[in-house]
């Protein structure tokens, strides 16, 4: 028997819209790449909040929505790992749009400002890369034994629309290059 410890963490599950506010989410992303189509234009391939200052859009009308699913699945991950929920209160510190163009990735990264991530799909093309694929950290005690062990050191996810990810903010993730013809969307928190 091995008992598995000092694992990571991913949630997996999906947000499902109503009609209506997928076509919100939608037109407001297309509005978004209008407003700052021009970066894409530059050579850079992916536009994100952190880039154009709006890292607060759970706040706008069109996400409010979002809110309180998002909140009720990462009660439900911490409560999956033995966390207590009642003794803790979720707060969205930031939230931005991520655009990815064709041959658009995201570089690896970490959240260190924050304890929980998310990201989600809000329209993705499962075919043509875009995948999130989170990586091990160097130190982390798997990478030190003498054996190779599959998936040891990263595993990916491919991009699904409505699909929510729920991860550890420390852990070093990336988009893969995406090579759609039209945009992909998600917001990251």
């Amino acid at each position: 028997m091995i008992d598995a410890w000092f694992c990571v963490p991913i949630y997996r599950n999906y947000i499902i819209p109503t009609k209506d506010q997928d076509f919100k989410i939608e037109k407001f992303f297309y509005k978004y790449c209008q407003d700052f189509g021009h970066l894409l234009d530059g050579g850079i391939h992916n536009v994100t909040g952190d880039i154009t200052g709006l890292i607060k859009i759970s706040e706008l009308d069109e996400f409010k929505w979002i809110n309180s699913d998002l909140c009720s699945h990462v009660n439900n991950f911490l409560r999956q790992i033995g966390v207590d929920v009642s003794e803790h209160m979720i707060h969205i510190q930031k939230s931005w749009p991520v655009v990815c163009d064709t041959n658009g990735s995201v570089s690896p990264h970490n959240h260190k400002n924050a304890h929980i991530s998310a990201v989600y799909y809000v329209k993705c093309d499962s075919d043509n890369g875009g995948d999130i694929e989170f990586h091990c950290p160097p130190y982390h005690p798997i990478l030190n034994l003498p054996v190779m062990l599959e998936n040891n050191s990263t595993v990916r996810y491919t991009p699904e629309k409505n699909l929510l990810l729920i991860f550890p903010s420390s852990l070093e993730h990336r988009v893969t290059k995406y090579i759609g013809k039209d945009f992909r969307f998600s917001i990251s928190y």
